[in-house]
């Protein structure tokens, strides 16, 4: 599955951690349906496919031009954030296949979230050496990236 396709749109991270109840909690992890970034607010916002679809889930976030960038980061093959735990999962394109990124993010409805101009996501990209997770973004000379912290494990 082309991630790139199925995730339109991607510095520390979040300790306060809040789900506005506004449905019934998931029970599993759910897909990402929709991923984008906004580098004035410096957060990722991943969109929900759960309940009414208007769930969503956003992270702290380094953004900048990755103009020297020398890392070797993993494609990411699938994204999904659970509401009971608090956490995405990304599985990577790694190995054996059962490597995976996770990170805490923040799980709530639309209806309750700030009003913000985020850009679409073109490349989500892992990397277990660095344990950090790249985003590339659709905006100005596309060199733009967000970054953030994850915990890199096997599964």
């Amino acid at each position: 599955m082309n991630l790139v396709k199925a995730l339109s749109g991607a510095a520390a991270m979040s300790a306060a951690i809040v789900l506005f109840a506004a449905g019934p909690a998931s029970a599993a992890p759910v897909d990402v349906i929709k991923l984008q970034c906004d580098g004035d607010t410096y957060k990722c916002t991943a969109k929900l496919k759960f309940g009414d679809n208007r769930w969503i889930a956003d992270w702290n976030v380094d953004v900048f031009h990755e103009e020297g960038e020398t890392r070797s980061p993993v494609d990411v093959t699938k994204l999904q954030c659970d509401g009971d735990t608090y956490t995405c999962t990304a599985k990577l394109k790694f190995g054996d296949g059962r490597w995976i990124a996770r990170w805490p993010a923040v799980i709530r409805h639309t209806a309750l979230a700030e009003n913000r101009a985020p850009v679409d996501v073109t490349r989500l990209r892992c990397d277990g050496d660095t344990y950090q997770c790249t985003a590339n973004l659709d905006f100005g000379d596309d060199q733009w990236v967000a970054r953030w912290d994850v915990d890199v494990l096997h599964t």
